[in-house]
């Protein structure tokens, strides 16, 4: 990783939001970091939408065969659950060093550090949004929770990507 982050370590990049980054730096930040945060969702959409989700329906057949499938299903379905919850994890980890990079960009810009912070709550947001929607938000709740971390995210790499900073 250090040949496609330059000069810089990843170390510095994204575990802290002191210091400041160029915006050639600041692009291949987030070229990695959106790589990690791709597969991550792709993952968790293959767990959410391939493996078995609802042993207990299942139960409720008196059918032997299905109730063998279902002790059969048991297992991957709590393994999926389990690994989802790591992935979201991660997904809240990568965020934060999505926060780092951001703010090393904006102390190069000299705006405050902390509208950095703008990005990783519509990511936020985003990922939780399944969660939210069903018990929070309304049935369209969801197209504006994605069309708001759509905008977040094209003035960030308006103000962050292209803008000339000190650097």
């Amino acid at each position: 990783m250090a040949g496609i982050l330059g000069a810089h370590s990843a170390r510095f990049l994204f575990r802290d939001d002191k210091g400041s980054i160029d915006r050639q730096t600041w692009w291949r930040g987030m070229a990695v970091l959106a790589v990690v945060l791709g597969a991550l969702v792709a993952v968790a959409y293959g767990l959410n939408h391939v493996l078995p989700r609802n042993p207990a329906a299942a139960e409720a057949l008196v059918d032997e065969v299905a109730r063998e499938h279902t002790r059969l299903m048991t297992a991957p379905y709590y393994l999926s659950l389990f690994a989802i919850d790591v992935i979201y994890l991660v997904m809240v980890l990568v965020s934060v060093c999505i926060y780092f990079v951001g703010a090393k960009r904006y102390n190069d810009l000299g705006r405050p550090a902390q509208l950095a912070l703008i990005l990783p709550a519509a990511i936020y947001f985003q990922i939780f949004s399944p969660i939210l929607s069903d018990q929070l938000l309304p049935v369209y709740g969801r197209w504006i929770v994605t069309l708001a971390m759509l905008a977040v995210l094209v003035w960030q790499i308006y103000e962050l990507g292209f803008r000339k900073g000190r650097l």
